[in-house]
């Protein structure tokens, strides 16, 4: 007996990030995600430097361009998702 809604097989695709183009001047995933991570660290910048957390941190800028990659890796990770 043949039923009316066969089960298919779930079929799982990469989703891609998409490529811009603004003004005619191609972005890629990455500079996409170097942009948008910039005002996300600025705000966990701030964030961190009101609770006073920056103070216990031995070399401030090599922290804050770690955050800056943390932010920027996770944007990346989250965009292939």
């Amino acid at each position: 007996m043949a039923t009316l809604n066969p089960q298919r097989p779930q079929q799982e695709y990469l989703s891609l990030p998409i490529d811009m183009e603004i003004g005619g001047v191609y972005l890629p995933p990455i500079a996409q995600a170097l942009l948008l991570g910039l005002p996300i660290y600025l705000l966990l910048d701030w964030i961190l430097r009101r609770l006073g957390v920056l103070q216990f941190v031995w070399h401030e800028a090599l922290f804050e361009g770690a955050l800056y990659a943390c932010v920027c890796a996770t944007l990346i990770l989250l965009m292939g998702a």
